[in-house]
């Protein structure tokens, strides 16, 4: 079995992050990402302070917005549009998922393009299934970075994805077609996910259940994230 050790792509990451930022620096710009949370829970407030924590080893400011779990959809929506007109941030991120009450399809809406760094409006959603990508969210771009920085063959592929969701799934199986990968989404309704997950090459599951693919599920030799 072969692991596909993550830290070496993320340290390039950095590095190329890091160079990105002083060359704006130098002409400047002080790159500024706004992170918007509505009732923030704890697996959200770490994954904040690890935000921070790298923002400013690369010189990014974070600016953290947060709003109380009960806050109106109008005063989100409003916050949002705040902070598109700002122009000393340069890009916005909405953590999700939010509180029932609030319509996320709607609200996505109201994220600039321009500053969408996680791909959620559907302007930046549009582009990427039209294959020209520009905002892509990262877990899903960190899945394909992975495979391509260990030379796990793409091209002509058949590689089965499970799951469905707009932050991983969907996301991932666009970036794979652009890749030139023949891809196949699996979810709930697919029924006998074994026989998709057995033809399949490469594997991305996406879902929320620990175990949920089981060694049988999988060919010798077949890569899966």
């Amino acid at each position: 079995m072969r692991l596909l050790h993550g830290k070496p792509l993320a340290e390039k990451l950095r590095n190329r992050s890091r160079e990105r930022s002083a060359a704006l620096a130098a002409r400047g710009i002080a790159p500024r990402l706004a992170v918007v949370s509505v009732g923030i829970d704890p697996a959200a407030n770490t994954y904040l302070q690890r935000l921070a924590a790298h923002g400013k080893k690369l010189d990014i400011a974070v600016d953290e917005v947060d709003l109380a779990g009960d806050t109106p959809e109008r005063q989100l929506v409003a916050t949002l549009e705040r902070l598109g007109a700002d122009s000393r941030i340069n890009g916005i991120l909405l953590l999700t998922p939010l509180p029932g009450a609030l319509d996320e399809g709607h609200i996505v809406d109201h994220i600039v393009p321009a500053k969408d760094v996680e791909g959620m409006n559907p302007w930046s959603v549009g582009l990427l299934a039209d294959g020209r990508p520009r905002f892509v969210p990262s877990t899903a771009e960190a899945v394909v970075e992975l495979l391509k920085f260990h030379g796990v063959p793409l091209r002509g592929a058949r590689a089965t994805v499970i799951g469905r969701s707009t932050v991983i799934g969907r996301p991932a199986a666009y970036l794979l077609l652009k890749e030139d990968a023949t891809v196949t989404i699996a979810h709930r309704q697919t029924r006998d996910i074994r026989a998709v997950t057995k033809d399949a090459s490469v594997i991305v599951v996406g879902v929320g259940r620990p175990g949920f693919l089981s060694g049988d599920m999988i060919s010798p030799g077949a890569t899966v994230i």
